[in-house]
């Protein structure tokens, strides 16, 4: 290993103390055993304490993972030979106190031909005086640390021992473990490092030295985590020679490996000591290795395993304690995150794929929150921030960097790709002591809101007139549709879908819905589709729909143009009640009506988001010969990646494309790349809210096949448009096929 500049050069050297005190054991057992191979003794936890090849070997840590104290023959006689993968015999000895606990094992790998004649009772007989001699120190090392516990006055390795991390938040539960090492060890400095998680505690019992912490800690920290990394066990340096530049006074080092639940390093815990100080000892590892395994405890218990952001739990803890804590003149505020359709991405390339732009995410905001601001993951793909010391305006500024760096990543697999976006909700922290589950759901409030926009934005909470008249309007909205659905106050339009070659001719309609209020007035679907929507009256909605729709053809169904279409809205909450996905099955059935005049039309963020429910319902309507389509496509920026699961027979382009296709170049190339993709797929495309001649010749242009919108016609009640095409005065000449 190549010396920490400033701390061990020249004449330093890395102590592996172990050695000094196992060396001994390992050279009586080769002598007692000469033609025996390595020597291994592990401790209680099956940690390496000492090797005689001066690192650990694989195949033997192998067989120490074998053994556990259900294992008879283990327990029995203590001793016993296993075969080393893809080696010869190896002795196994589990070293126990004087009540019988496990205290550690040895592994001696033995010589090829002793395998017939060395049983593990004749091995064990060989080396007992050793094997009682290493039972005897490990059974010693054992009591330190109760001992210095039980002495009287020695307070600060107890409160070591019982640090809570329940009752602290995370960072200060940490502080105050590494800051009482360095107190109770005689260290002058002390620090956990977490790369991954972006942690960094350094503490120090002098305010001239803790100054000093971070030029000590830039110039040794990628020495020490080299080593313990490629060693995976503590190591001491006790020899250290002067800083030939004179900045950094020279320390004897102590450092342990930070280990994740698959014993993979992933930091260290290390200890300094000036040079004048005594040399640290096995009593001090084993104290450091027992605090580090408590300060791995805390991060699992307060850190998130995929993200390394804080549990949701630590996160609302230390939320709590900020907003008991005055206002500052700045303000405080609160972000909630959610990724929009992350299932969209589980369900095309793997959880894996998710848990990949959850991570993403995290990262994305840990690089641009500050260093006061604390940030969690709520669970799931949903991350809350809070901001301490900036206004709603400042959190504001900083929700839309988030939400713009995330739109810019994406998600790429091999050829195939899915833009990534989230929704953010702002909310103020204005009043102390507001409880912190407060300031979340009105966070989650606002960030609800952004994703029902659609997605990708940013909404700021805000307690106004606007928002309790929008509120009131949907509760009179609500009780206006449950009479709707009572008295039949509905009312069914139709807009008709023109091919966009020279003819114009149509192909289809579309059937849209208008509710009657109290008055008799019509209502558009604006005034109370939303409220449908909130309170769960969708499904009831498109029964009425289906079924009006469904008689109305009846009656004329004999008299109707060759080719002609009508299509019927499905909305997301029919899509996942399978009762009335089989109601909607039973009547399709059951009208009697050829297959070829009905489409079903669902709405692409419904199907992206229920995509098996919206596979199945696809394959059940098809396979009674009616058509299906996928209703405002490309709003979701995913569904390319999801068609083939979907063998729908046309695309509605969304009518935000289509509006801005003669300005934005975005738009235009969006549209092309629909209309390319679904000829190359055989599906039909079909532009809404065509509303100039201009948009038409466009779309003609990149090869789109329908068009609808006001630039055609207005829609109409269905009724008069169902007579208008029996009398043969609508132009529907041509087929949608």
């Amino acid at each position: 290993m190549t010396e920490p500049p400033g701390v061990a050069e020249g004449e330093g050297s890395v102590e592996p103390v172990a050695a000094d005190v196992y060396g001994p054991y390992g050279q009586l057992i080769k002598m007692l055993l000469p033609r025996s191979g390595s020597v291994a003794v592990y401790d209680a936890d099956k940690e390496l304490l000492w090797c005689s090849d001066g690192y650990e070997r694989p195949e033997l840590r192998a067989l120490v993972e074998e053994l556990d104290e259900d294992n008879s023959e283990y327990l029995s006689s203590r001793g016993t030979t296993r075969t080393v993968d893809g080696g010869g015999p190896a002795f196994l000895y589990a070293l126990r106190g004087q009540l019988g606990h496990i205290l550690g094992s040895v592994v001696v790998e033995l010589a090829e031909d002793q395998n017939t004649v060395a049983k593990g009772s004749m091995v064990a007989s060989l080396l007992r005086p050793v094997l009682d001699c290493l039972e005897n120190r490990l059974d010693l090392e054992r009591t330190v640390i109760e001992q210095e516990v039980e002495k009287e006055g020695d307070g600060d390795l107890e409160l070591l021992l019982t640090v809570d991390e329940d009752g602290d938040t995370r960072c200060d539960a940490l502080d105050h473990l590494v800051r009482h090492c360095v107190k109770h060890l005689d260290c002058v400095l002390g620090a956990l490092l977490i790369p991954d998680k972006g942690l960094t505690i350094c503490c120090a019992a002098d305010p001239d030295v803790e100054a000093q912490g971070p030029t000590v800690l830039s110039r040794t920290h990628k020495h020490l985590l080299a080593w313990v990394q490629l060693n995976n066990r503590p190591m001491v340096v006790n020899h250290v020679a002067s800083d030939q530049q004179g900045s950094v006074p020279p320390f004897k080092i102590l450092s342990c490996p930070v280990r994740d639940p698959n014993n993979q390093v992933t930091g260290l815990f290390g200890l300094f000591r000036a040079a004048e100080a005594p040399n640290f000892e096995l009593r001090d590892i084993r104290i450091l290795e027992f605090m580090t395994r408590k300060a791995v405890h805390v991060l699992h218990s307060q850190f998130d395993a995929l993200t390394g952001l804080m549990t949701r739990l630590a996160f609302e803890r230390s939320v709590q304690m900020a907003l008991d804590e005055p206002l500052p003149e700045t303000g405080r505020a609160l972000l909630h995150i959610d990724i929009d359709r992350l299932n969209i991405i589980n369900d095309a390339f793997g959880y894996q794929a998710g848990d990949e732009v959850i991570e993403r995410l995290a990262q994305v905001i840990r690089n641009q929150i500050g260093a006061n601001d604390l940030a969690g993951r709520l669970g799931g793909d949903r991350f809350a921030v809070f901001l301490p010391e900036r206004s709603v305006t400042q959190a504001e500024e900083l929700a839309d960097q988030l939400k713009d760096t995330m739109s810019n990543l994406g998600y790429l697999d091999g050829e195939d790709s899915v833009p990534v976006s989230v929704s953010v909700g702002v909310a103020g922290c204005a009043s102390q002591g507001q409880p912190v589950s407060h300031a979340l759901a009105s966070a989650e409030l606002a960030g609800k809101r952004a994703k029902d926009e659609g997605g990708n934005a940013v909404e700021v909470y805000q307690e106004d007139k606007a928002t309790l008249l929008k509120s009131r309007g949907d509760v009179f909205a609500f009780a206006n549709l449950q009479e709707a659905l009572k008295g039949n106050n509905f009312r069914l339009d139709a807009q008709p879908i023109h091919r966009l070659a020279e003819d114009g001719a149509v192909v289809a309609y579309e059937t849209l819905v208008r509710m009657r209020n109290e008055d008799g007035e019509l209502m558009a679907p604006d005034k109370f589709m939303a409220a449908a929507h909130r309170y769960h009256l969708m499904p009831a909605l498109d029964r009425w729909v289906l079924c009006t729709t469904l008689e109305a053809l009846k009656e004329k169904a004999d008299q109707l143009p060759e080719g002609i279409m009508f299509t019927v809205n499905v909305s997301s909450q029919s899509l996942v009640n399978d009762s009335f996905r089989e109601f909607l099955l039973e009547q399709l059935r059951a009208s009697g009506l050829a297959p070829e005049l009905i489409c079903l039309e669902i709405r692409e963020s419904a199907a992206a988001s229920q995509l098996d429910k919206a596979a199945l319902f696809v394959r059940e309507v098809t396979a009674l010969g009616f058509s299906t389509a996928l209703d405002d496509f490309g709003c979701g920026l995913s569904s390319l990646a999801h068609l083939k699961r979907l063998p729908v027979q046309f695309l509605k382009i969304d009518g935000g494309f289509i509006r801005r296709i003669l300005t934005d170049a975005l738009a235009e190339s969006m549209v092309l790349a629909i209309a390319q993709a679904a000829k190359t797929l055989g599906i039909k495309t079909i532009a809404e809210h065509v509303e100039q001649e201009a948009i038409a010749s466009k779309l003609f242009e990149l090869e789109v096949d329908y068009g609808q919108g006001f630039y055609f016609a207005r829609p109409k009640p269905l009724g008069r448009v169902l007579s208008d095409l029996a009398s043969g005065s609508e132009p529907a000449r041509a087929s949608a096929s």
